[in-house]
């Protein structure tokens, strides 16, 4: 049902002028509907404060819709300000707004906040801002997001187990005391790097060609989300190199598709608006594959078109929706 939603909303948003959408209370309204869904969502989920459950229809996840919303709020600021970008009347509304948006998503939802930042920093660094507003905002949110490591001690022991810190040398060394004792109250389980192992273990299964559509062993309860956050290594051990390698490369098309509506597109906001939606998609694809092949920390990022979730797909094809509004309407060469 999400997806025949999802399709529908995306083939209307591909029909439609994306011009009709530069308009302020087209970018607005959206906006506050999400930031009060995700309010909602942190208010009424106690455990994960990520998700509202509709009664007879599953759960909601309000940071799903708020990749979109944030791609059509830079297109349309910045495309307004123009040359006045680098101005205070400039910066300080998009820190409000996509700092708002980030800390409430972060709250219960780190990986997706991290996404939901990539299209910030993009539009605005090829719109000129100037290096030490850059650097400014990237340390910014870098001191954020390890407040909100430190905030939630699961996320402590993703971290130190990804570089390889124990707990026993982390009890044997005085000055990471604060830390052992921070880790001590979480009641996540310490082997925090089980599901990224098992993934490279599905992933180095399938060899070149993959053991056979349906034939992966590592989803049938080795490999916990295979279905959703972890479905890279399914189909690493289904498919093998090349089937990794052809998903790549449908990703690279869509990166291709928004760069060239940005170099294409005479319009400043479609310009803009299809460089944040190719930001989002391909950002959230590469540090989904990334997770998978242990080369990050773990984080709990759906695969974009690909992984089980309707919020997810619902985001996304309204993201794609964005972008083919814009690639369609590209003049011809």
């Amino acid at each position: 049902a999400a997806a025949v939603a999802g399709l529908g909303l995306m083939l209307w948003l591909k029909s439609s002028d994306f011009r009709q959408l530069r308009r302020g209370p087209a970018v607005i309204v959206p906006w506050c509907v999400v930031l009060v869904l995700l309010l909602v969502a942190v208010a009424t989920d106690g455990r994960a404060h990520r998700w509202i459950r509709l009664p007879g229809l599953g759960q909601l996840q309000p940071s799903e819709f708020a990749k979109p919303v944030i791609v059509l709020y830079l297109a349309w600021f910045v495309a307004w300000r123009g040359k006045d970008i680098n101005n205070r009347y400039s910066i300080i509304p998009t820190v409000a707004v996509v700092g708002l948006t980030t800390l409430v998503i972060g709250f219960g939802d780190l990986g997706t906040a991290l996404v939901v930042l990539a299209p910030a920093l993009v539009v605005y660094s090829v719109a000129g801002i100037h290096r030490r507003h850059f650097l400014v905002a990237l340390f910014c949110a870098v001191v954020v997001m390890a407040g909100f490591i430190v905030q939630k001690p699961y996320r402590l022991l993703r971290i130190t187990s990804f570089v390889g810190l124990t707990e026993e040398k982390i009890a044997a060394d005085p000055s990471l005391q604060w830390l052992a004792v921070r880790m001590a109250s979480s009641g996540a389980a310490r082997d925090t790097d089980y599901q990224a192992r098992q993934s490279r273990i599905a992933i180095g299964s399938g060899g070149l060609t993959g053991v056979g559509l349906g034939q992966s062993n590592q989803k049938l309860g080795f490999l916990p989300e295979a279905h959703t956050d972890f479905i890279f290594g399914v189909i690493g051990e289904e498919t093998g190199m090349i089937g990794c390698l052809l998903l790549l490369s449908a990703y690279l098309v869509i990166f291709w598709r928004g760069w060239r509506a940005w170099f294409l597109t005479e319009d400043t906001f479609g310009r803009y608006l299809a460089l944040g939606a190719a930001t989002v998609v391909v950002t959230q694809a590469l540090a989904n594959m990334l997770v998978a092949l242990n080369a990050v920390p773990t984080k709990g990022i759906p695969l974009p078109l690909v992984s089980y979730g309707g919020s997810a797909m619902v985001g996304t094809l309204l993201t794609m929706g964005l972008l083919m509004s814009v690639g369609d309407r590209v003049p011809e060469q």
